[in-house]
């Protein structure tokens, strides 16, 4: 989707506007008294079908107009999983402003249909301590009431710890595969601010100049989450068969970017599980996104 910015959509993220707002008022408690950790429980909700217009935007910024018929795309899983992670994480004694998305595994099991409630589940699954993060694993399971686990999602996430973090070892990368370009996409300026309406995340470093250059980034990025969507779309117009993705942020994408290239592995080089390389791709050596698929 390109042109005019979308701002009628604002009006159907009234549940993550609240929970970016509790955000905010939590970390502001805790600067003033820090929190202790509470027993993290597993939240259940059903919410409305997406509505329409909000469905069709979502497509059409994807790449994927006419693809979706009477379905939602897996990975909107987003705009309706993030107001239930949030409620998940606010109880933790941990600088919610300061989360970074690391990757994202979806799986979908079946198609999700449209006009439909949606029942969903969310629960803290991992809870683990590196250098200087604390990492967690949040898995959202949607479906309806009669087909309940359509759509799984397990989100990687990083709360950066205000001590310094040890450097990252150097990894030694194994020989490439014979990459298959799938397709390119690109981004403009305005694209952070975009997906921030369809999906109701507006971290000011993805649609806010001024505050994104005064960011770790030095500029606005798009939402990981997006470089996925984005990625996904091409792979599926392709004719790449896959059920299910699992990825990580490895470099944000800076807005505006120039051609990208989502770029897969041939079938023949796939594991005994099934499983083969997959990655974004910039200008140079640069690498957005890399993971793998099946």
């Amino acid at each position: 989707m390109s042109g005019a910015v979308p701002y009628g959509l604002l009006r159907h993220q009234g549940p993550m506007l609240l929970t970016g707002a509790r955000v905010l008022g939590h970390t502001l408690r805790n600067l003033l008294r820090p929190a202790h950790a509470k027993r993290i429980e597993r939240i259940e909700r059903v919410i409305a079908a997406p509505p329409q217009d909000l469905v069709e935007q979502y497509i059409a910024w994807a790449g994927a107009a006419g693809c979706y018929d009477g379905l939602l795309p897996p990975h909107m899983v987003s705009q309706w999983s993030l107001p239930l992670v949030g409620e998940l994480l606010l109880p933790m004694p941990y600088r919610l402003t300061a989360v970074i998305n690391q990757g994202v595994t979806l799986r979908a099991r079946g198609p999700l249909p449209r006009n439909t409630p949606l029942h969903v589940s969310a629960a803290v699954e991992e809870i683990t301590q590196a250098p200087g993060r604390i990492k967690v694993v949040v898995a959202v399971v949607t479906g309806t009431a009669q087909q309940p686990a359509l759509v799984e999602a397990r989100l990687h996430m990083s709360f950066l710890l205000p001590r310094p973090r040890a450097p990252k070892p150097v990894q030694q990368r194994g020989p490439e595969p014979n990459w298959i370009t799938a397709g390119l996409w690109h981004a403009d300026a305005q694209d952070g601010l975009r997906f921030a309406l369809l999906t109701g995340d507006f971290n000011p470093i993805h649609w806010c100049g001024p505050l994104a250059r005064r960011s770790v980034f030095g500029g606005m990025v798009l939402h990981g989450f997006g470089s996925l969507v984005r990625s996904y779309e091409q792979l599926s117009r392709q004719g790449v068969r896959f059920d299910e993705i699992d990825v990580r942020f490895v470099k944000p994408v800076a807005l505006p970017c120039s051609a990208l290239s989502v770029q897969v592995a041939p079938e023949t080089s796939a594991d005994a599980d099934g499983w083969r390389a997959v990655r974004l791709a910039g200008s140079g050596d640069a690498l957005h996104l890399a993971g793998r698929l099946r």
